[in-house]
């Protein structure tokens, strides 16, 4: 019965982060490509806000988490619901997206029809920017003028005002499928841990069929799909349905909580995990880390392809077939006595990505900083999820895990989408971005993370269950 549970939880894992994967990757690249390659047009800054509904779904999630799955429902019913509303808005969004893009279109070519180059239309001389072997100055002097050309394009009022229409109905979509998405994706880890028979060593081996989704994701995306394209949404929209018409048959999750307050109702004894200081420095951590690995999860995707590496898509899934990888010896680490760690480990992996990606040598950055990424959420992450089940009592893990939720992936990926979105702009002049200097932001504060971690977190021995 154990092995039967195990392989009912690894579907739904898979099922989830499939559907998840399918926009996460490449939705900025769409949002931010030119209409004349099929994408919206977007500024940095609105994919930015797009990205941190993601943020805003992981704030109001928690609130409701403690009280749905603590106090009144059950928790795999909770994830069916969540799970075929955040479908239908995605689907929605898919179709605004859709309707909205002749207009961005036909509005951006007219006004590129306005912008000549050396006599010559703008658009007509786009393909100057791509090829690599003319390097002489007049060549460069071209792409210069080019660059402009199309600089002016993008902030011309009305091709301006039109993404904006855009993006506005889109975010709001966006923000309220996120809140839908955040809940099911903090109910995939409860309802997989107060199930499993030994969450410590078995919800690794669980949740590594998540990233197989992904993975999954990623190559179907790649090779079947157009990444550049309102496709991504679509095939998200059926994952999340997937997920919510698979959740109604997973085992039987009946809250935990008896309590009858208003604060326990809403999880908010679970606050007391913050007398331990070491679950305060873990929390800091969590925040600044999830904050700082959005420099990838956003703008990863357009880095490689700004790189010129083939199939950016498809060598973004390398970091999940290392993180697979890692699930599936961590059980063999000893995670119970060793977790602390194994978390600086996970903490080290970002930092190396950090380094890489300053550095900038593709063959490296295909072969160690795509991979560091898997690395480091597989050994941080997911040994974290494991500690906060293991520190808070038995009626309180789905709140303690929604205080996480909180603090990483709401505010923590908020104030990161809006950082990187500041950095990236900073040293990005029309079309181009000076990579380097970007990276050398995360990969500092990644640094100076791991340090911090190291001298400040003491987590206390394994508690006896049998006690709890």
């Amino acid at each position: 019965m154990p092995r039967l549970v195990r392989t009912r939880l690894s579907a739904m894992m898979f099922m989830f982060y499939f559907g998840l994967g399918s926009w996460v990757v490449t939705l900025s690249t769409y949002l931010m490509t030119a209409p004349i390659k099929g994408g919206l047009n977007f500024t940095t800054v609105e994919v930015g806000l797009i990205y941190s509904a993601f943020a805003f779904g992981g704030m109001l999630a928690p609130l409701m988490i403690g009280l749905l799955t603590d106090r009144l429902f059950r928790g795999e019913m909770v994830l069916g619901a969540a799970s075929l509303v955040a479908a239908v808005l995605l689907f929605v969004a898919g179709l605004w997206c859709d309707a909205n893009f002749p207009g961005m279109d036909t509005v951006y070519r007219l006004a590129a029809g306005r912008e000549w180059v050396d006599g010559q239309p703008a658009l007509e001389l786009l393909a100057r920017l791509n090829v690599t072997d003319l390097k002489g100055e007049e060549d460069d002097a071209i792409r210069d003028r080019i660059r402009h050309a199309l600089d002016r394009v993008n902030e011309d009022p009305n091709v301006r005002q039109t993404a904006a229409n855009t993006f506005r109905p889109l975010f709001g979509l966006m923000m309220a499928y996120c809140v839908f998405m955040q809940l099911a994706l903090t109910l995939t880890t409860v309802v997989s841990l107060r199930n499993l028979p030994d969450p410590v060593q078995d919800f690794s081996r669980v949740r590594l069929f998540g990233t197989v989704g992904w993975i999954a994701a990623g190559n179907v995306v790649g090779w079947v799909l157009r990444p550049a394209s309102s496709d991504i949404l679509y095939l998200s929209a059926a994952g999340s349905a997937a997920v919510g018409v698979y959740a109604f048959t997973l085992p039987r999750t009946p809250p935990k909580g008896t309590g009858r307050s208003v604060a326990e109702a809403f999880g908010l004894p679970a606050l007391r995990l913050f007398k331990d200081g070491s679950f305060v420095v873990f929390v800091v951590v969590a925040f600044f880390n999830t904050a700082l690995n959005q420099f990838y999860v956003v703008y990863g995707h357009r880095y490689l392809t700004d790189m010129g590496v083939p199939a950016p898509v498809q060598v973004m899934t390398i970091a999940q077939v290392v993180e697979v990888a890692c699930m599936f010896v961590l059980p063999l680490l000893g995670p119970k006595h060793r977790m602390k760690c194994l978390m600086a480990v996970g903490l080290a992996g970002y930092a190396v990505r950090g380094v890489v990606m300053t550095i900038g040598w593709v063959p490296a950055v295909v072969a160690i900083g795509v991979p560091m990424h898997g690395w480091g959420y597989a050994f941080f992450l997911l040994v974290a999820s494991t500690y906060l089940d293991r520190e808070a009592p038995p009626h309180l893990r789905a709140s303690a895990q929604g205080i996480i939720t909180f603090v990483s992936g709401g505010i923590g990926v908020w104030a990161g989408n809006l950082f990187a979105s500041e950095v990236v702009d900073a040293y990005r002049i029309g079309t181009v971005i000076d990579w380097r200097a970007v990276w050398q932001i995360p990969l500092v504060a990644s640094t100076g993370l791991l340090v911090a971690f190291l001298v400040f977190f003491r987590p206390p021995p394994p508690r006896d269950e049998t006690a709890a």
